[in-house]
């Protein structure tokens, strides 16, 4: 084996170690601008977003992100959409385009508690 193809490989692996542990400490955002933000509010039927950034994302629903990432503060700490309290800030990234009702429907791929 040439010596300069070990140490590329010894590079890329040393990458992939620091990759895997920088994000096994917390949960993954999307690298980019959150698409809108607001506050949680609790109603009897899973909690929405309120005070929305932009108005078209008022009252959305914030139940469906069961399958996203849920994180809390500067940590990044997994979280579950039942431990969300209201009037907490949130930061919000949406997947895909949403569903025209009112209010929006729209697929939640990840949300950031702020700290």
């Amino acid at each position: 084996m040439r010596r300069g193809a070990r140490t590329a490989g010894g590079a890329v692996a040393a990458c992939l170690l620091l990759l895997t542990a920088a994000c096994s400490g917390g949960g993954v955002l999307p690298a980019r601008a959150p698409d809108v933000t607001g506050t949680v509010a609790l109603r009897a039927d899973g909690p929405v977003l309120a005070d929305a950034s932009d108005a078209y994302f008022e009252g959305m629903s914030l139940g469906s992100v069961q399958d996203a990432a849920v994180v809390r503060g500067r940590d990044r700490v997994a979280a579950g959409v039942d431990e969300l309290e209201d009037g907490e800030p949130v930061r919000v990234w949406i997947g895909g385009g949403c569903r025209e009702s009112s209010p929006v429907q729209c697929d939640v791929v990840a949300l950031h508690v702020a700290p």
